[in-house]
């Protein structure tokens, strides 16, 4: 997934309970993806999971009236009744009478919101909830219908993944570019005041990050001032994104930017550069790798957030937002087989979003005959020139060969030109590579390396031979480096249940020109459980005589209401010593604040330094009071105001939110009775209220308001997204979306306009008969087309055993209504003429339209 996935919400309205947090989790029976997109809200201390949609998701006998707040009907039997009535404060499971609490519930036009422990009381499961990854799972306490009809699929060996998304197929909508737009903006303002250095000071300060169409581009504009550095922060980026090949004409570039830009790290001669200014072009696939063996995760990171990474269920890194309003993971090295990244974002005001990326490195090669390419350069955040040409040849179906030039500043400024060339086969269950490399300076490299994997541990290894080579990984000195060997592993321990434990090794072995030798061993262990994630990571290093051995403890927890995040940097040689220590945990309070509390110790200055904050979210924006103390008698205390802020251009009424919403794009649909059929909206049409939407297969928590406008934030840009009106949320059976759904491509700072064309429909029925033997007699089994007036056939359906059928869901206009000439021929039957069947704009009814055959010799 991906899923597929990020956090798209419904939008943010006045009457929204300022505690709720809506979070979109992934619902998972065993390894089985029920759906990646379930809408829950974050309440407290527990997360209310929609009640009608989890039971169609387990396949329950359970029908709700969200605008009654009640529903019925039984569980795996009817023998086991199951009654729900909130505004009466009662229920009945199972002939079990039990008396409701009304905090426990939360009532939406659209759905009845349950607590999870509540819900798991009630049905027949247990529900783990994730909150670092936001993925549900469901542990049955007895067989659902659900899983027996998986058994059923599986022992009959039928192709697809129940409760898997599909693609339905639909029409493309584009989304011109615009001179201007009108930005989304996230934006935070603060205010403090302290005592610092022995001086009392007071700042005031601003960021802004902002997206939006400029000059028919993308545009994304970060900027932050203060006081004391008005400039203290601004880039602005501009270009076009297309995952699908079509920027530039003939170049099929994915990625076309200037302004601020990264540019990609090359093996064994330059690591990433997150930042800086200048240009870049490229064809390579948005999701793929940001090179072959190693991925760079970055992106827009507003002040007072936090993000972790996780790479395998492991926790490997935590960022918080930067001067530069970014965050960055530069140069994650990949394994062979799976390679699972995952970024949980959170929010100063309790907000939890996240992120997902997959790999499989053997699948990423370049297809034969293609061409993949990578160019760019920028002036880095230190001022230095950069530039990277890279090429990715697809020679035969397992034979890649690469090529590329590089410009890399070096320590005395001047600066550093490099060639290189390889090799990537992909044979079987290996990844074999060659590659060299040359520098300006005469300095060469030769590396030969192999990825495979051995059970569940992805294993890699890799020999080079340096002459005078040095770079970025190689350093200039008096004795360089001669020849490197590398040992990487990568794998899970798997207890049984629940635990799992992630575990990585790494050895690297240096010899030098004078024969000294130089060994690196890096190994980190990881752990998850009950919400807990854990990751220790050591170092040793023995560097000619000198030995240096330290490690990192990480940990994070996170579950409804209560997060806690720490890490602790200590020495174990050549002396036993802690280096520094952080810890913090957030609380939420009653009436939706949440507390935060932190401690920061570094131990060789012996500073200890204390933090505290508490925030609350006001539905369209947030407010923060927070202070400091350190035991060296500095002190502030400080004022933060959240807030971000898009147009929906249908109406031009202003959205705002206490949650970022920039780096995302959106949709405004609007549906409406289409009364002249026109597919516009005009006239005597009139706009539908409450209808609802499936979005990549799964159901949205969003309805259309008194205008027909529903309104879809926080899209994942650049991915494919599937949206579909759902017929069973409109008033009128027969009324039906001409166009059922549309594929859009959302983007940051833009919002796409669907228009959603409803018709009153209209019926037939009729039946099949058959003259045999000089008798008339009803029968079944036929199959009939409804064929429209360029022969196309729109609709099929087979007669029932009796001969009976309907057709419904007809369009307005004229049809011809047959048996499938394919049948008759091969039954050797011949029909007696065909309907013309005419359906109004009002939608028409058609009773008794029979249809007879006869056999072909006409007895």
């Amino acid at each position: 997934m991906l899923l597929p996935a990020l956090q798209p919400a419904a939008a943010a309205s006045a009457s929204q309970q300022s505690e709720d947090n809506l979070v979109l989790l992934e619902v998972r029976l065993g390894n089985q993806l029920l759906s990646d997109a379930v809408s829950g809200y974050e309440i407290g201390r527990d997360v209310f999971l929609p009640l009608g949609e989890m039971a169609r998701l387990l396949t329950l006998a359970i029908r709700v009236t969200p605008g009654e707040g009640r529903a019925s009907g039984y569980i795996i039997s009817e023998s086991r009744g199951f009654s729900l009535d909130v505004p009466g404060g009662v229920a009945d499971i199972a002939g079990r009478h039990e008396k409701l609490e009304r905090s426990q519930f939360k009532l939406q036009s659209d759905e009845i919101y349950v607590a999870s422990k509540v819900l798991a009381r009630w049905l027949p499961v247990d529900l783990d909830l994730d909150m670092s990854s936001l993925a549900l799972k469901v542990r049955p306490r007895e067989q659902l219908p659900l899983q027996a009809r998986l058994e059923r699929r599986k022992h009959g060996s039928r192709p697809g993944a129940p409760g898997g998304y599909v693609d339905p197929g639909y029409p493309r909508l584009s989304a011109p570019y615009r001179l201007a737009g009108v930005p989304f903006i996230d934006q935070t303002i603060g205010l403090t005041a302290g005592n610092g250095g022995g001086r009392r000071q007071a700042d005031a300060s601003y960021t802004a990050y902002l997206t939006t169409d400029l000059l028919g581009m993308e545009a994304a504009l970060y900027a932050s001032s203060n006081r004391y550095d008005p400039s203290s922060g601004l880039r602005l980026t501009l270009g076009r994104n297309d995952p699908d090949a079509g920027l530039l004409g003939p170049l099929h570039a994915r990625t076309a930017l200037f302004g601020s830009v990264p540019l990609p790290g090359v093996n064994n001669i330059s690591s990433s550069s997150p930042t800086g200014n200048g240009m870049v072009l490229s064809n390579r696939p948005l999701n793929q790798p940001t090179s072959f063996d190693r991925h760079s995760l970055q992106g827009a990171l507003p002040p007072g957030w936090d993000v972790e990474l996780y790479y395998n269920d492991a926790l490997v890194g935590v960022r918080q937002s930067g001067p530069d309003g970014k965050y960055s993971f530069e140069d994650q090295p990949l394994a062979y087989g799976p390679n699972e990244f995952r970024l949980v974002f959170h929010g100063p005001l309790g907000q939890l979003r996240v992120e997902r990326q997959s790999f499989l490195l053997e699948q990423s090669a370049v297809p034969r005959g293609a061409l993949y390419y990578d160019l760019g350069a920028h002036r880095d955040g230190f001022g230095r020139r950069r530039a990277v040409a890279q090429f990715e040849w697809g020679m035969s179906e397992h034979l890649n060969a690469t090529a590329g030039w590089q410009r890399v500043p070096t320590f005395d400024g001047a600066g550093r030109s490099y060639a290189n060339l390889g090799l990537r086969g992909y044979w079987n269950s290996f990844i074999a590579t060659a590659d060299a490399a040359r520098a300006d300076d005469g300095g060469t490299l030769a590396q030969l390396g192999l990825k495979t994997r051995l059970g569940r541990v992805a294993v890699s290894a890799s020999h080079a031979r340096l002459d005078g080579f040095s770079s970025d990984f190689f350093h200039r000195g008096a004795d360089p480096v001669r020849s490197r060997d590398e040992v990487r592993a990568d794998g899970v321990l798997g207890a049984g249940g629940a635990q799992f434990f992630p575990l990585a090794l790494q050895v690297r072995h240096d010899r030098l020109s004078s024969g000294t030798r130089n060994i690196e061993v890096q190994g980190r262990i990881s752990a998850y459980r009950d919400g807990f994630a854990l990751t220790n990571g050591l170092r040793w290093q023995r560097l000619g005589v000198n030995e240096l051995a330290d490690g990192q403890f990480q940990i994070s927890r996170r579950v409804a209401g209560i997060g806690l995040t720490g890490q602790l940097q200590y020495r174990l040689s050549p002396d036993t010593a802690l280096g520094a220590a952080a810890v913090s945990a957030d609380y939420y309070l009653h009436s939706g604040y949440l507390l935060n509390l932190g401690l920061a110790r570094t131990f060789k200055d012996r500073e200890l330094r204390a933090t505290g904050a508490l925030n609350k979210s006001l539905g369209s924006y947030g407010l923060g009071i927070n202070g400091y103390y350190s035991n060296r008698g500095e002190y502030g205390l400080g004022m933060q105001f959240f807030m971000a802020m898009g147009l929906e251009p249908r109406s031009g009424r202003m959205v705002t939110d206490a949650q970022p919403m920039a780096n995302m794009g959106a949709a405004s649909i609007r549906v409406f009775l289409d009364k002249d059929l026109n597919g516009v909206m005009d006239g005597a049409d009139e706009a539908i209220a409450g209808a609802g939407f499936i979005v990549n297969g799964a159901y949205y928590a969003v309805r259309t308001d008194a205008r027909g406008i529903g309104y879809l934030p926080r899209l994942l840009a650049y991915q494919h997204t599937d949206i579909g009106l759902d017929p069973n949320t409109l008033d009128d059976p027969q009324w039906q979306p001409r166009t059922p759904g549309v594929r859009i491509l959302p983007r940051p700072g833009n919002v796409s306009q669907v228009e959603f064309a409803v018709n009153m429909t209209g019926e037939v029925d009729g039946t099949t008969y058959l003259y045999a033997d000089g008798k008339r007699r009803a029968v079944g089994d036929l199959k009939l087309e409804l064929v429209d007036a360029s022969r196309k056939v729109v609709a099929m359906m087979t007669s029932a055993a009796d001969g009976y059928f309907v057709i419904g869901g007809i369009f307005p206009g004229e049809y011809f209504l047959r048996v499938s000439p394919e049948q008759l021929k091969r039954l050797g039957l011949t029909d007696t003429g065909m309907h013309i069947i005419t359906i109004a704009r009002d939608g028409t009814v058609l009773n008794g339209r029979d249809l007879d055959v006869r056999a072909a010799d006409g007895s």
